[in-house]
This record gives C-alpha cells, sequence and structure tokens, in this order.
C-alpha cells in the first residue's frame, strides 16, 4: 500500500495476487477468510485440515519469487527512492522516547524484537534474524519490512517441520469441552454453559502479556478481582504509539512528502481511535 500511496498502482494490483493465496490458506484451516476466531483460550478451535500443510507449503515455494519482483519495482527504482530515502527521519533516541515499537523502531537501529527479548510461544525454539536499519528514514522502513517476509517464511517451515501431534487445547475449566463432548455428557454441557455466561474465573492479581505483531507491540493489560470478568482491561496498540512519534519526522519536508512519511509509519486507525 506504501506504492500504491506514492504512485505505483501496479504493487497493490501484485500484493492482492498473493493475499488471495494466504487468505485460501485461512479458509481451508478455519472456514473463513477474514476475522475467523482461530486462536482461543487455551488453544485453537479446531486442529489443522489434511490439506492445509501443502498449501502452506505451496505458499513457501511461490512467495521467495514474489518478493524478488516487489523488490525489482521498487527497491532501486530511483522514483521510489527519491521519495524515500533521507525522507522522515526518526533517530533511535526518540524512537525509544515515544515508545515506537516495531519496524519503525528496528529502522532507526534498535535491536529490539519481543520473539527474542521476551520469547513467548515457540519462537525461542526458531531460529530467524531481528531486521534493523541504520538511517531511521522511510526507506530504511521499508527495507526492514521486506526483509521480515523473508524472515516469516523461515519462522512459518520451521513451525511446519516441528509441529507436534496431540491435542490443540488445554483441558480444564479455562477451555470449554470439545463439542462432541457436550452431546453425550451432562458435565461437559455445564461446563461450556457457565464459562460462556459467568466467564473463566481467576485468581485475583494483574498481569500485561505483549507479543511483537506486524506493527511493534501489542499488549493487554488485565486486571482481575477474582470474577469472571475482568475488572480492567487496557490495550496497548502499537499504531497509536507509533504515530505519535509523526511531528518528529514531519519538519522541514514538503508537505508530499508527509504522503511517503505516514505510509511508511503504517498505522491502523482502529488502533488508534479505540
Amino acid at each position: 500500500t506504501s506504492g500504491l500511496e506514492l504512485g505505483s498502482v501496479s504493487m497493490a494490483t501484485y500484493a492482492f495476487r498473493e493475499r488471495e493465496m494466504i487468505l485460501d490458506v485461512f479458509q481451508a484451516v478455519t472456514g473463513l477468510r477474514m476475522n475467523p476466531g482461530y486462536f482461543r483460550p487455551g488453544g485453537l478451535s479446531m486442529d489443522l485440515p489434511a490439506e492445509a500443510e501443502g498449501k502452506i507449503r505451496e505458499l513457501l515455494r511461490v512467495l521467495p519469487g514474489r518478493f524478488d519482483e516487489y523488490e525489482a519495482l521498487l527497491s532501486a527504482n530511483p522514483i521510489w527512492v527519491q521519495r524515500n530515502r533521507g525522507i522522515g527521519i526518526l533517530s533511535a533516541a526518540d524512537a525509544i522516547a515515544y515508545g515506537v515499537t516495531g519496524p519503525p523502531l528496528r529502522a532507526s537501529g534498535v535491536d529490539h524484537d519481543l520473539r527474542r527479548k521476551q520469547p513467548y510461544l515457540a519462537y525461542d525454539r526458531f531460529d530467524f534474524e531481528v531486521p534493523m536499519g541504520e538511517n531511521g528514514d522511510c526507506y530504511d522502513r521499508y527495507l526492514v519490512r521486506m526483509r521480515e517476509l523473508r524472515q516469516s517464511l523461515r519462522i512459518i517451515e520451521q513451525a511446519l517441520d516441528g509441529m507436534p501431534s496431540g491435542p490443540v487445547r488445554a483441558q480444564g475449566k479455562l477451555s470449554p469441552p470439545d463439542r462432541d463432548r457436550i452431546n453425550v455428557s451432562m458435565e461437559a454441557l455445564i461446563h461450556h454453559f457457565k464459562l460462556y455466561t459467568d466467564g473463566p474465573h481467576v485468581p485475583a492479581g494483574e498481569v500485561y502479556v505483549p507479543v511483537e505483531s506486524p506493527r511493534g507491540e501489542l499488549g493487554y493489560y488485565v486486571a482481575s478481582d477474582g470474577r469472571g470478568r475482568p475488572w480492567r482491561v487496557r490495550i496497548r496498540p502499537p499504531s497509536l504509539m507509533n504515530l505519535q512519534a509523526m511531528p518528529l519526522m514531519c519538519p522541514g519536508h514538503l508537505l508530499a512528502d508527509l504522503i511517503a512519511i505516514l505510509a511508511s509509519v503504517d498505522p491502523v486507525m482502529g488502533d488508534v481511535d479505540r
């Protein structure tokens, strides 16, 4: 979409071609192309279907060549380089001071990725690099994201190769029972009913859990008073923090440069105005 913002309209068309392949995988795995609700407390809503791995392997085969096409169109394109290089510079110190995370932070030369700094899930068992920039400008933010695409493929391949067998959801009072048990077990039916009407009861206390989302640190602060509903929930969205650094990147530039700067920050406005 950054290419689309700056006049390289064909880039969005190419990207939609690959997006359709990815959404086909979502549909094969979850039954839905968008917002599937596949991840649940305690695990997943269902196991991977038999055809899922083949579709994902096909993506791993096709996408590197498609990424080469993107870079051939943009990375050395003189117009693209001129519109992005030296534009919207954000220093490492300013990025840290403003709470910037994700690609904009790493493009400024700060080596920070929660998958490495505070590993969760299986990330401590994956071999991948954390791409970084040097100048903190729009062009570095573009390059960081392009390199992250390739690192994502490395992670996906390792996840497929190391996929364990066994249940896909934890057993216990915090997770719903298997649907096939609800029809044959009164206890499972009561468990399902109480979980969805009264909520999961967890000990009183508070916790903050962040993950490395595509745009930066996405964190949830949850406070419990011991009842089935959170006493307080606060979301730490990456787009809100990253967008707040825009005034530091804009002075001295042309009005047209603001489009490139905003595109390089890549905010989701629903993430900002919650």
